[in-house]
């Protein structure tokens, strides 16, 4: 029985070694990737399209915005430092190989596409200078909160729903036959994450800790990212490539795995202490 850290690592060996995952690991994420869409999305109305699609996707995030789960109230105004570091633990695969998955789907996107997503990946990546990208930035956390660096260390700690959003985003980039689904989770998360991160800020500032930059930088940029999605669903829907329904269940896929696994990760630091 496979796991979804034995897919994350046939993912991972994917993007070097094309076409090499085994068949039964592809039946094992194909029937994941259909349970998970039916259940966030089997009796969900779909829009009509890109105007309803946007209208639809502003409801929703308007109402999770006022909504702040338990969780993320507890990381804001009393997780402590031993637990705040299990919490950044689950999220160092994440961390560790920021928006690198991303690249893949440039060829699969319309020239007119590309363009924002293009803006998107350079921010992610420091915007040329290697101080400011992403995954520097989680290192320099992980360093000022005594934690180690290596990727595989995490791999080896982390719990299964950290990797099941991970995988999540390999399976929309490289085999989702509609990059639909990539865009509607990509603009859902880029649009909640100011909303989203500002515990991690709230709880870095309570704490001293000083390296927040990887939190600070994704509340302030991710606001023009939100922007650079809308204007790849606008480029998609002109050029015919763009399917309200797969969009939206993109979104609600993204949405769903993405707040399990904050969940989990939470949990797991409210009893746990990281290594």
């Amino acid at each position: 029985m496979f796991t979804h850290k034995d897919l994350f690592l046939a993912n991972r060996s994917e993007l070097s070694v094309p076409n090499s995952m085994p068949d039964d690991m592809r039946q094992f994420e194909l029937a994941w990737i259909d349970r998970s869409i039916h259940k966030t999305s089997g009796e969900s109305e779909m829009p009509s399209d890109l105007a309803n699609f946007r209208t639809m996707l502003a409801n929703l995030i308007d109402a999770d915005a006022a909504d702040e789960p338990e969780t993320a109230s507890f990381v804001a105004t009393d997780i402590n430092l031993d637990q705040f570091r299990t919490l950044v633990q689950e999220f160092a695969v994440d961390g560790l190989t920021e928006a690198q998955i991303f690249w893949p789907v440039m060829p699969r996107l319309s020239l007119a596409a590309q363009m924002p997503m293009m803006r998107m990946m350079i921010d992610e990546f420091g915007s040329g200078n290697p101080v400011r990208a992403h995954t520097n930035l989680y290192i320099n956390l992980l360093k000022e909160l005594d934690m180690r660096t290596d990727l595989q260390y995490y791999i080896d700690v982390s719990g299964d729903a950290i990797f099941e959003f991970a995988n999540m985003y390999y399976w929309m980039v490289l085999r989702a036959r509609d990059t639909s689904f990539f865009v509607g989770a990509l603009t859902y998360f880029e649009t909640m994450i100011p909303t989203f991160f500002d515990c991690y800020v709230k709880a870095c500032e309570r704490l001293g800790v000083q390296e927040h930059a990887y939190y600070s930088e994704h509340v302030h940029i991710d606001e023009f990212h939100a922007a650079e999605g809308h204007r790849i669903l606008r480029a998609m829907d002109k050029d015919g490539d763009f399917s309200p329904d797969n969009a939206w269940r993109g979104v609600l896929l993204g949405r769903h795995l993405t707040m399990s696994a904050f969940d989990a990760a939470v949990d797991k630091s409210r009893d746990a202490i990281a290594a």
